[in-house]
């Protein structure tokens, strides 16, 4: 059974497709000559795994208006997977790489932890309010240079900080 965000993809993919094919023509208008699917895709390791996967249910142009961070792009590929798309474990790795490499989108900037607001400190760290508080505290009176200077902070459980590193600073 189909899930309401795989039908979103699919009816998304399927616009995006139509649209970069010249499906939509006004009368009068002449339909532009489809470009290869090959073409559209940059050189790189991966290109050709990527058009002989992908585009069995789509055209492989989609991808270049799309810019996803590699776990963005590792669960589209699950997705696809689900969906129907076949390849090996290595073929399916080369697509990955191939469009992380090219089509690579910004990770959510991390928080600095000196003028993060409370709200943040809860829903990005996943500090309690308490905790929140105590840092807030603490920072003011002496601005962590280091992620390992947080262990100081009274009433703070350091391995959420811990668990978090990859999304905070002190700067």
């Amino acid at each position: 059974m189909r899930t309401l965000k795989s039908v979103k993809v699919s009816l998304a993919a399927m616009a995006l497709t139509l649209g970069a094919s010249g499906a939509f023509v006004s009368a009068g208008q002449t339909r532009p000559t489809a470009q290869p699917q090959q073409d559209v895709l940059p050189a790189g390791p991966g290109k050709d795994t990527t058009t002989k996967i992908c585009s069995g249910c789509h055209n492989v142009g989609i991808v270049a208006s799309l810019r996803l961070t590699r776990d963005g792009w590792a669960d589209v590929v699950k997705d696809m997977v689900k969906e129907g798309a076949k390849g090996t474990d290595q073929e399916l790795a080369q697509v990955l790489d191939y469009l992380s490499a090219n089509f690579l989108g910004e990770a959510p900037r991390p928080i600095n932890v000196n003028s993060a607001p409370a709200i943040d400190l809860e829903s990005v760290i996943g500090l309690l309010r308490s905790e929140a508080r105590a840092l807030i505290t603490y920072r003011e009176k002496k601005p962590c240079k280091v992620i390992e200077d947080l262990k100081n902070v009274p009433g703070l459980d350091f391995k959420k900080i811990e668990a978090a590193k990859g999304r905070i600073v002190c700067l």
